[in-house]
């Protein structure tokens, strides 16, 4: 329309066109907005003359009507019409009608609109090109010419509805359409109208994947229902109203009938030529809502059209031949916490799909003239997140569906239940995989049922069946969800009436849920060491499927392999979970977790049961040798749903009533996938007449987990037991063994472990003779040649690579000084790790067992070597002595660049590794050479190679310390450079307060947490205003963020502490806290550096990134100035 405009305005510029516009203010046309649009797009200068007249005084003007090359008629009277085209031929105007074109009028009389016949062929096409033989059309009065055409062209049977007004429209759908069984609706009325039907469709769930709607330009002005296809005249395909639609052609019309003329008969050729058969409007486009906005697909008449997208996002052309059930289907469990998502959710879902296709096929002789459609979408949270659920599912309403099928997690259905009840959602669940006894009561949940077993019962069962294979003590770990507890708590009554003893400790026999490898490694595996150091052989074993593996893996890495354990998974499904192809840590579960054994529910049982097992491979892949029991109780729970509707539908019952549907659900039985499916009266759960036990098997050839069948328990049944073949356990033995043989991560039981109070008092001794030889050496130091000033920056300097460096000193040495305090994980894991990382201390964050601590300190005597040698040639100026030695130049323009870094940022690290070879503080018997090294259990204290390590470490750390004490101040005096500069004073604390902080991290931290945590905090106060004091920089805006750096060190020692004194809490209040803290003192500090510390530095413009690089590849003595070490002695 705005190339329209701009056409428009150039013919007006270039020759005179006087047009008439005539009116009626009672036709259906707002005339005032008409006259809006128009007079925005067509201007009235030069020779352009546009005049308005009422009909009603058409009489008036009818005498000036010869003086127009150009009228347009927008009345309502067909007198008018005539008249005027009369006057057309008398007079050689142009005339132009809104309204059909009559025969009777004359030959220059055109309609500005398409013809009606063209608009229905346009209409037939499309329905053609998708293939639509049925349907239901909602037609105005106005639109009625559609009936005769499409009966004729296509000749099937459509069902067509006048809906006069929006008044009726909800009538009619709710009297007529619901019970038709179609899924395409064709709307050609006004807008309002249109838009009234749209409504009352959604809420008598009639739109939704599958289905769609094809509607007139004119019912689509204001509305944009996503998926809907439109049938629009070509120029009215981005018309927001009628008005806008008559300005476009207007606009077309001048447009184009003015591109060429010089007199009124070349105006009447042109626009004969434009108007065929008098309609100037011959070309209809087919439109596609997506995101809100029409898209052009294809013109009417073209055979393809591409990129459809249909209600509900789909992409496959909607069919007529049945009428579309919908069934939600929870696709998944949604985690913004950032918790592992589900991984079974397409094996779930299989068996639900399966169920659909077989229905919609017709195999399974029910829903015959209707076809299932599940709604696959993710709204599955934690009752914690409800917020999450809350705003998924009101987003999804239309697609729950008339039933839907909950994801197996007790959490989620908590929180779907809750969800429902807020937004009054009354639709039947169906749980395939819920064991939650809680959802056993009518009275709490009437709108539910399961085809699985209860928590509770399976507890009992599992009791019943270990007691009667012989075992009598085992270990009990589970996770602290509802099913878990629940399970566990079962467990551990029934055991105690069984006087089966369970070994672990009552306190030490669970973890939380959505926590996984890492988390259980680094906060819970005294739970796992509890379970080995009972000397249980049989460990039940209650986790969840997401879990299962990473749980495993702990036990992996305390040392656990095959033959020590016995796992008996008792959550359904665990046991394939964990032999899957795709489980997380397979190698580690085979490993350990074979032979093992669970309880299941059937699966794959009977005729159907094979039959379900072959089509899952032959159309999902999915094999039943792979013991995946999900499939199976999904197909069951589709199936369920479906009977009950076919149940009602055969009575004629309306089965979109929730309770009434529910009730039917309670009545079915039937045989399915996992057996007879029939619900317990009185309850929601099924009832039990077959539990599984299974036995997993590693062959040690193929490398593959067999799991197979050993026995089944009937419940109901005269013989509770049925041995199928024997049960192999750990050893590849059929014997019960009650306990274990040890066999742990160290060549020592766990049980044997305690504190060497002599070995704690050496490291004790070790880290104070440490201490005051650095203090002592520090002050030599510092007196002999280090007690200068050094002078404050008071201009200001082009900001270098090497204050870059030292601005990224203080924030690398924050979290190293952290990591020296205490223990951050329970608070913030990140902040911890960053420490641990940039402080090399490495239990934390990687293991250091086979070897890899080893290889960490050999690193370290080499970067010692290393930095001797650097040192020794800055301090002797070997490079001037011997100036002919390439080498020896190397060796002086390295240390300029590693000094900063080794002496440094590396000073932390290589201190507290070198000290830890000397931390033999727990041991096994009570001599010296019976302790043990912490970082690697293999290696005994005080003989053999360690007395060798701990000779090498002593070296390095008296080789080390004096000459990083000396050389730290010694870089910034060398490279002029440097402009922002340590006080050498402030370098020389620095080294004492990091010493005794490690001091204290190797010493107290491992005896009394919260005395280190006091004593860490003090010293950290005492350093940062004693650094504050005494100007620790040159520059005083880095001294205070130093000083802001070693407040926010103590702020997060001090809540640490806190936390340590009340047990170690996880609770996100700690981390709360810590960031207040952390964001009050950036915001003191942001704001008294603005009113008191102005920026020294500046930067310049980079044109060429090359300089970038300047610190680490040029190496000219430009960059140095040479001092000799008697000018530090005055």
């Amino acid at each position: 329309m705005v190339f329209f405009y701009f056409a428009a305005l150039w013919i007006a510029l270039s020759y005179s066109l006087d047009i008439l516009i005539i009116y009626s203010t009672d036709k259906n046309l707002q005339i005032n907005s008409l006259q809006s649009i128009l007079s925005s797009k067509i201007s009235s200068e030069n020779r352009l003359s546009v005049t308005w007249i009422d009909e009603k005084f058409l009489d008036q003007w009818i005498q000036k009507i010869d003086e127009k090359w150009l009228v347009i008629d927008l009345s309502s009277n067909l007198n008018t019409h005539f008249l005027l085209s009369q006057k057309a031929e008398d007079l050689d105007f142009v005339h132009f009608i809104i309204d059909d074109y009559n025969e009777s009028y004359h030959k220059w009389t055109y309609s500005l609109f398409f013809e009606k016949v063209n608009y229905s062929k346009a209409v037939v096409n499309v329905l053609r090109n998708f293939y639509w033989t049925s349907g239901v059309f909602f037609l105005s009065e106005e639109n009625w010419f559609l009936k005769s055409m499409i009966d004729d062209q296509l000749k099937n049977s459509f069902s067509y509805l006048i809906v006069q007004s929006s008044s009726n429209a909800e009538e009619i759908i709710n009297r007529e359409v619901f019970n038709l069984g179609t899924n395409l609706y064709y709307i050609f009325t006004e807008a309002n109208t249109a838009w009234k039907i749209v409504e009352n469709l959604k809420n008598a769930k009639l739109l939704g994947q599958g289905t769609s709607v094809l509607m007139s330009y004119e019912s689509n002005y204001n509305l944009t229902l996503e998926g809907s296809l439109i049938i629009a005249p070509k120029h009215q395909i981005f018309s927001k109203s009628k008005e806008d639609y008559v300005a476009s052609q207007i606009l077309f019309v001048i447009q184009e009938i003015s591109t060429d003329f010089n007199n009124q008969y070349e105006l009447r050729q042109v626009a004969k030529t434009l108007c065929t058969n008098h309609f100037c409007e011959n070309s209809f486009s087919v439109l596609n809502v997506k995101n809100g906005d029409r898209v052009v697909i294809g013109e009417a008449f073209d055979s393809n059209f591409d990129n459809v997208t249909f209600i509900g996002n789909s992409q496959l052309i909607p069919i007529s031949e049945k009428k579309v059930l919908e069934i939600g289907l929870n696709s998944g469990i949604h985690n913004p916490n950032g918790v592992q998502s589900y991984p079974f959710n397409t094996i779930e879902f299989a068996g639900s799909n399966l169920a659909i296709s077989l229905i919609n096929e017709g195999e399974l002789g029910i829903l015959k003239n209707f076809a299932i459609q599940g709604n696959s979408f993710d709204c599955g949270s934690t009752i914690l997140n409800a917020t999450f659920q809350l705003n998924c599912f009101k987003q999804n309403i239309s697609k729950i569906g008339l039933i839907y099928l909950p994801n197996s997690i007790t959490a989620v259905l908590q929180g779907i239940f809750t969800t429902f009840n807020i937004l009054n959602v009354k639709v039947p669940q169906i749980a395939a995989r819920i064991g939650f006894d809680e959802f056993s009561s009518i009275s709490k949940y009437p709108l539910f049922v399961r085809v699985s077993y209860n928590a509770v019962y399976l507890a009992s069962m599992a009791v019943k069946i270990l007691y009667t294979l012989g075992w009598r003590s085992c270990a009990l770990i589970y996770q602290e969800g509802a099913f878990f507890v629940e399970f566990a708590n079962a467990f551990m009554a029934e055991a105690e009436k069984y006087k089966i003893n369970i070994l672990n400790d009552p306190a030490l026999r669970s973890f939380p849920q959505a926590i996984y490898y890492d988390g259980l490694k680094a906060n819970y595996s005294h739970v796992f060491k509890e379970a080995i150091n009972c000397n249980a052989k049989l460990i039940v074993y209650i986790v969840s499927i997401n879990a299962a593996s990473d749980s495993i893996k702990v036990f992996h890495s305390l040392g656990m392999r095959n033959g020590d354990l016995l796992f008996c998974f008792a959550n359904p499904g665990t046991i394939s979970s964990v032999f899957t192809s795709s489980a997380k840590y397979l190698a580690e579960s085979k490993e350990i977790a074979t032979p093992s054994i669970a309880f299941e529910p059937p699966a794959y049982t009977g005729e159907v049961g094979e039959m379900v097992a072959n089509l899952l491979q032959s159309r999902y892949n999915i094999k039943k040798s792979d013991n995946l029991i999900q499939p199976c109780a999904y197909y069951d729970a589709l199936v369920l749903g479906a009977l009950a509707i076919d149940f009602m539908i055969n009575r004629g019952q309306d089965y979109t009533n929730a309770t009434r549907l529910m009730k039917a659900i309670r009545k079915q039985t039937f045989w399915g996938c996992a057996g007879k499916v029939q619900t317990e009266d009185g309850t929601n759960n099924r009832i039990v007449d077959l539990i599984v036990l299974q036995n997993a098997i590693l062959n040690k050839n193929t490398g593959n987990v067999t799991i197979s069948d050993s026995a089944y328990i009937k419940p109901l049944g005269t013989t509770l037991l049925q041995i199928l073949k024997p049960i192999v356990y750990p050893g590849n033995t059929t014997t019960v063994s009650l306990f274990r043989v040890i066999n742990g991560e160290c060549p020592f039981p766990d049980n044997k472990v305690r504190t060497f109070t002599k070995g704690r008092y050496l490291v004790f001794g070790i880290s104070i003779a440490i201490g005051i030889s650095t203090a002592a050496t520090t002050l030599y130091i510092w007196h002999k040649w280090w007690n200068i000033k050094v002078d404050q920056l008071t201009e200001k300097q082009e900001m270098s690579i090497e204050d870059i460096m030292i601005g990224a000193t203080v924030i690398i040495e924050l979290f190293q000084v952290l990591a020296m305090g205490p223990d951050l994980a329970p608070i913030s894991s990140l902040i911890g790790d960053l420490g641990n990382m940039v402080s090399l201390d490495l239990n934390d964050f990687i293991s250091t067992k086979n070897g890899v601590f080893w290889f960490f300190l050999d690193a370290i005597y080499a970067l010692v070597c290393v930095w001797a040698v650097l040192s020794v040639s800055v301090l002797l100026r070997i490079d001037e002595r011997f100036p002919a030695v390439g080498l020896f130049r190397l060796l002086n323009k390295s240390a300029y660049l590693l000094m900063p870094i080794i002496g440094n940022l590396m000073f932390i690290p290589i201190v507290s590794l070198l000290l830890d070879v000397f931390i033999c503080d727990e041991s096994i018997g009570e001599d010296f050479t019976d302790s043990f090294m912490i970082k690697d259990c293999y290696q005994f204290c005080w003989k053999g190679e360690h007395i060798i390590y701990a000779a090498i470490s002593a070296v390095c750390l008296v080789v080390y310390e004096p000459l990083a004490v000396f050389c730290r101040p010694l870089w910034q005096e060398l490279d002029h450079f440097v402009h922002v500069k340590y006080t050498p004073l402030h370098l020389m604390v620095k080294t004492v307060f990091q010493v005794s902080l490690i001091i204290l991290n190797k010493t107290v931290k491992r005896a009394q947490d919260i005395t280190h945590g006091a004593l860490f905090t003090l010293i950290v106060i005492i350093f940062g205003i004693f650094g504050f004091k005494n100007q620790s920089y040159n520059y005083p805006r880095f001294t205070w963020w130093h000083f802001l750096t070693m407040v926010a060190v103590s702020w997060s020692s001090f809540i640490t502490t806190i936390n340590i004194g009340l047990g170690k809490t996880t609770s996100p209040l700690w981390v709360i806290l810590l960031a207040i803290g952390w964001v009050i003192i950036a915001m003191v500090g942001l704001y008294v550096q603005k009113k008191k510390y102005p920026s020294m530095l500046y930067r310049k413009n980079i044109k060429d990134t090359s300089t970038l690089f300047k610190f680490a590849f040029t190496f000219s003595q430009t960059r140095t100035k040479i001092i000799p070490l008697k000018e530090f002695e005055k």
